[in-house]
């Protein structure tokens, strides 16, 4: 057989699935929560506003400024998640040997900053000894993304029952290996400058209601939260790896009840348990289907606590997060695993001396994580009541 045997005829329709397979491999399969995320902050709810001994009737308003790093993504086992396999390819039937690609790397990070704008209305008459909170929370994001599949290259592996080869078809396969190395690099180059890319805009909004009690020490909320999908969200661009503001064409609905408890409400004693107050929160988040992909995310529990001490117009605290999938995903190319994450860190709160206002700044790094995006998160909180 002579090298003329591999001419470009015979190689077209076998290099187009070599590109196709290139393109596959620079994606990351869907799992735990469409794009490795759910419709959860990574960092706690909890800040030094927990140790609130009241709320007012009337609006308020909430402005937070975060900024968040996206160092890695990570498989069920919790290691950098990695390009699904190329499988081997025979490019010629008439020689006996494949071309076999060794296992890829996946490098990702994105940095995002995100402001949400908060405002409700807290009712002035009781229901049940509560108030009525109704509230809307609008996120402005800007995401930056770098997404970097690495292929190996390609080598020729004869086939168990191959015969001896010639000298001639010896100099065909490095022909043909050459050029299927340099379609699936092509395609790998492609995808990477795709997904590689910087978008802003609108997030999805979030609608809640929530009955918030006080009762001595006790702080009762329970209620609600209905997220929409307002943002900006491009379907071609989440084929491509790349990052949208929008989570996508999908509802998520998420009842939950958080519980706080003031331990020792004087300033005025030494005693370890002044001005501490500690806190817990349970919600349950139930995904709809997507309707531009079919795709539909696992529901999720989540879960945190919270303790703060109050010193004077400070407040120094903590809190500890975890999100948990706890149904499969359904849909196209879904995968065993369920998304996990949980999230500690500290915060420290200033409350205006006079004014029903004050800032509270939180730092939470993602740990523990499976199927997820691990996140290091640096917020910057106001809070206002008029």
């Amino acid at each position: 057989m002579t090298p003329t045997t591999l001419s470009q005829p015979a190689f077209a329709r076998p290099i187009k699935t070599l590109i196709a397979l290139a393109l596959a491999a620079t994606g990351l399969q869907a799992s735990a929560g469409e794009g490795y995320k759910l419709r959860q902050s990574p960092v706690g709810v909890f800040g030094g506003e927990m140790a609130a001994g009241a709320d007012n009737p009337g609006f308020f308003g909430t402005a937070s400024l975060s900024r968040v790093r996206i160092n890695k993504v990570v498989d069920e086992n919790g290691n950098n998640a990695k390009p699904p396999a190329l499988a081997s390819i025979k490019l010629n039937p008439a020689l006996p040997y494949a071309v076999t690609f060794p296992e890829g790397s996946l490098a990702f990070h994105q940095d995002q900053t995100q402001l949400n704008l908060v405002g409700g209305y807290l009712t002035e008459t009781t229901y049940a000894d509560g108030r009525l909170a109704f509230v809307a929370n609008l996120p402005l994001i800007q995401q930056s993304r770098s997404f970097t599949v690495t292929q190996p290259l390609g080598t020729a592996v004869p086939t168990p029952t191959s015969p001896p080869l010639q000298p001639a078809q010896l100099a065909a396969i490095n022909g043909g290996v050459l050029q299927a190395n340099n379609a699936v690099q092509a395609g790998v180059a492609a995808r990477n400058a795709a997904a590689s890319v910087g978008v802003s805009g609108l997030g999805d909004a979030e609608l809640s209601m929530v009955w918030i009690r006080h009762h001595d020490r006790l702080k009762l909320a329970a209620g609600v939260s209905l997220f929409v999908p307002t943002g900006n969200y491009d379907l071609a661009r989440d084929t491509a790896k790349g990052p949208n503001p929008g989570f996508g064409n999908f509802y998520t609905l998420r009842p939950g009840v958080a519980v706080t408890y003031s331990l020792n409400p004087r300033q005025t004693t030494s005693d370890w348990d002044t001005g501490v107050t500690v806190g817990g929160r349970l919600s349950f988040g139930m995904n709809s289907v997507n309707k531009d992909t079919q795709y539909r995310s696992g529901n999720f529990v989540y879960a945190e606590a919270g303790i703060v001490k109050v010193m004077g117009n400070w407040a120094l605290g903590l809190n500890l997060s975890g999100t948990q999938q706890v149904s499969d995903d359904s849909g196209p190319g879904t995968v065993l695993g369920r998304y996990q994450n949980y999230g500690a860190g500290p915060f420290l709160s200033y409350k205006l001396p006079g004014q029903d206002a004050g800032f509270n700044l939180h730092y939470s790094e993602n740990f523990g994580s499976r199927n997820a995006l691990v996140t290091q998160t640096l917020q910057l909180r106001f809070i206002k009541a008029w």
